[in-house]
């Protein structure tokens, strides 16, 4: 079925650590970069095809007029996506997102609005606009980053992103009062061990909270284990080069020597439906449950007590 054009991909209600959070993915027309190695986000998207202003406006309209009244009254974070960058206005145009964040700038309760885009389609006018609309929510971005090293970050994963250039980016929020969420990756390289991943993941984790501090930039951090994902490199590395992805005690072991950064550390887990069959993170089936309802829960708590308190023989 061809999807509407006039329909957001995804639109819904989740509780997440600061309250009711309300997602909206719009279908908009693909990533223009589209060369990151390991994203198979595209796939949902438009193409090449144009998707229109009005088209996008219409989307909004229809996740907003979709909901109740009585629960968006309760939403205190908005986080946009559209399976490339929010602000590339060559795909979402600005006169388009601003109807919504004016939209849901109206929502009493709201306390932040995310927006998921890559660091060069940043502009400072533009940051401003989004301030003006927003009024008392704050507003913040979410940045690609994946990993300290550039070797990785750009050779293996061809981010286009060098340290310059998000140092700049940084600089840039904290300047304007915008807050960062930066994903990290665990293991999303064959020629990484678990035990290698892991301290990658840590490094590159106490940089984020060192350039944090240094700026005085609202900083956290979306951790994110790596799937294999269809259409993706690591999908031919998987099946030609035997690429096993992380296991949860990786993540695990990705977190516990962070808990005197006092970085806010959000954990990922959800494969978005895109991983192919064993592509996904995991234990050795006994404790897989277990670990991953303690991660879950670290991410609402930032709690690392109960981490420490998890064993099983695999580990």
């Amino acid at each position: 079925m061809v999807p509407d054009p006039r329909r957001p991909v995804y639109h819904g209600l989740r509780e997440s650590p600061s309250g009711t959070e309300l997602v909206i993915a719009f279908y908009t027309r693909g990533c223009l970069y589209g060369a990151c190695s390991f994203c198979s986000l595209p796939a949902l998207s438009a193409g090449a095809l144009k998707i229109g202003e009005g088209d996008i406006r219409a989307q909004a309209d229809f996740a907003l007029a979709s909901l109740a009244a009585r629960d968006l009254a309760r939403v205190r974070r908005v986080s946009v996506y559209n399976s490339g960058s929010v602000l590339d206005q060559r795909t979402l145009p600005t006169p388009a997102l601003f109807h919504l964040i004016e939209k849901v700038a109206a929502m009493p309760e709201l306390a932040l609005v995310s927006l998921d885009t890559r660091a060069e389609f940043v502009e400072p006018a533009e940051l401003d606009g989004l301030k003006a609309r927003l009024g008392r929510a704050a507003l913040e971005l979410s940045i690609g980053y994946e990993a300290r090293d550039a070797r990785m970050r750009n050779r293996i994963l061809r981010k286009g992103l060098s340290e310059r250039a998000f140092q700049d980016l940084c600089a840039l929020l904290a300047s304007k009062g915008v807050r960062l969420k930066a994903y990290v990756m665990v293991k999303p390289d064959v020629a990484l061990s678990d035990a290698r991943a892991a301290l990658e993941a840590v490094r590159t984790l106490d940089h984020l909270a060192a350039t944090g501090k240094k700026l005085g930039l609202s900083i956290s951090a979306h951790l994110n284990p790596a799937y294999v994902a269809r259409g993706s490199r690591l999908e031919k590395e998987f099946r030609e080069q035997g690429y096993v992805p992380p296991r949860l005690w990786t993540v695990v072991d990705s977190l516990l020597p962070c808990e005197h950064l006092g970085l806010p550390i959000q954990v990922g887990l959800d494969t978005e439906g895109l991983a192919v069959e064993g592509g996904t993170f995991h234990n050795c089936g006994r404790c897989d449950a277990r670990v991953r309802k303690a991660l879950e829960a670290f991410s609402a708590s930032q709690d690392y007590g109960p981490l420490k308190e998890l064993s099983c023989p695999c580990r």
